[in-house]
């Protein structure tokens, strides 16, 4: 079990921040906005995640499971969890406050805390990365939420983001990323937006 925790935390610092821009992607024009209802569609777990400073919480699927966390997990790292077959991987993170973070977010609210979060990615490595949709907004009640997806293997695995701002300022991001750690098949497109959503749902600030 310690091995392969330690082989998710590997994989998911590579996916998560081995990213360059490989190709220009229309980023002007939204995705429509997708309004979910407060129930989530899958069954979750009533045990919640909650943030260093206590003002986000989150819950995970039934049948999931929080993987133990070290220091070699990026900096801001709230929680990981994945499932039984480690096909799936959820991260929940605290994007550090900048100057620019502040700017985008006043001009384009939570789609600009999308865009500097898909370009600090973008910009930590030299890998391969590709933003694979327009810059979206998901509303679940009065709450509000950037989304974008991104690749760094070609387009064959996509990371689905969501990002937003509590009310005293801090700002987090939840990633799903597909994760190949025993070979088992990954859960299907509709699967995984299911689950993103599903999170999402399940999410307080």
């Amino acid at each position: 079990m310690n091995h392969i925790r330690i082989i998710i935390v590997a994989m998911l610092l590579v996916t998560l921040h081995s990213c360059v821009i490989v190709k220009k992607f229309d980023t002007e024009t939204r995705e429509p906005v997708v309004k979910l209802s407060p129930k989530p569609i899958l069954p979750m777990q009533d045990e919640y995640i909650r943030s260093f400073d206590g003002d986000m919480i989150a819950s995970i699927p039934q049948g999931w499971f929080f993987v133990d966390l070290d220091s070699k997990t990026s900096e801001g790292t709230i929680a990981v969890a994945t499932t039984s077959d480690y096909n799936i991987t959820a991260v929940f993170k605290k994007i550090q406050n900048t100057s620019l973070l502040e700017q985008n977010y006043k001009q384009e609210k939570e789609i600009g805390i999308a865009k500097y979060s898909y370009t600090t990615k973008a910009n930590n490595t030299n890998g391969n990365c590709q933003l694979t949709s327009r810059y979206g907004l998901i509303e679940a009640g009065n709450l509000k939420y950037g989304t974008y997806r991104y690749s760094n293997t070609g387009g064959a695995l996509t990371a689905r983001t969501a990002v937003f701002r509590t009310d005293i300022n801090n700002y987090y991001e939840f990633t799903l990323i597909p994760t190949d750690i025993k070979g088992m098949s990954f859960p299907t497109e509709l699967e995984q937006e299911n689950i993103f959503k599903s999170i999402i749902a399940t999410m307080k600030y």
